[in-house]
């Protein structure tokens, strides 16, 4: 990561970065499969609900979905360090944002979880584009009121996070809370969130 004195907002992934499903049913993914339409990334780009997302796949419903996702919508739970991490950058004076790829129902546990410290969501069910995509950098942008060298993107996702928002400008770190940086990586690769703290002026 370069200079990170320029930077002026820090966006940051949801699933595996800022929290985690501790009941994980993947009712989205589920129907994706019993289809032949292939359609699994209408859910994350297209305000849909399971029902309509169902429907889109050509597949009958069944209320067991519904029960698998209310059973993983209230299992999501924040990391540790998440919420002081977040607060310890708004008190810095750095603009704050949600950057995630998810399906409409999985927005309000977030919210209820960090709302009150978000200065913008951009997700991709309402910009109706998915990270990597430029497009979806571009709304993150827009919605910061900052130019791309300005925002650091933080996620658990290489491709998604780290390549995708590089590629469209951005600065990035990657988090891989499963293993210490590795080598070629270390620049860029932290294990903890409270790590940010120590790299960003604080």
């Amino acid at each position: 990561m370069d200079q990170p004195r320029t930077i002026k907002a820090v966006a940051f992934d949801a699933f595996g970065t800022l929290v985690e499903v501790t009941d994980e049913r993947r009712p989205y993914v589920r129907i994706a499969r019993a289809s032949t339409v292939g359609v699994l990334a209408a859910s994350i780009t297209r305000s849909l609900d399971l029902g309509a997302f169902a429907d889109m796949c050509g597949v009958r419903p069944n209320p067991e979905w519904n029960f698998d996702l209310e059973a993983e919508l209230v299992s999501i739970r924040a990391f540790a360090e998440s919420r002081a991490v977040l607060v310890a950058l708004r008190r810095a004076g750095y603009r704050i944002a949600l950057a995630s790829n998810l399906a409409l129902p999985y927005a309000a546990p977030l919210e209820a979880l960090f709302a009150d410290l978000l200065d913008c969501a951009c997700l991709s069910f309402e910009v109706g584009a998915a990270k990597p995509a430029p497009a979806f950098y571009r709304s993150l942008c827009l919605q910061l009121g900052c130019t791309p060298a300005e925002i650091l993107m933080v996620g658990d996702s290489w491709r998604s996070d780290y390549e995708g928002a590089t590629r469209s400008g951005l600065q990035a770190l990657h988090l891989d809370r499963r293993s210490v940086a590795q080598a070629g990586r270390g620049a860029v690769t932290i294990t903890d969130l409270r790590q940010l703290l120590a790299i960003l002026p604080v």
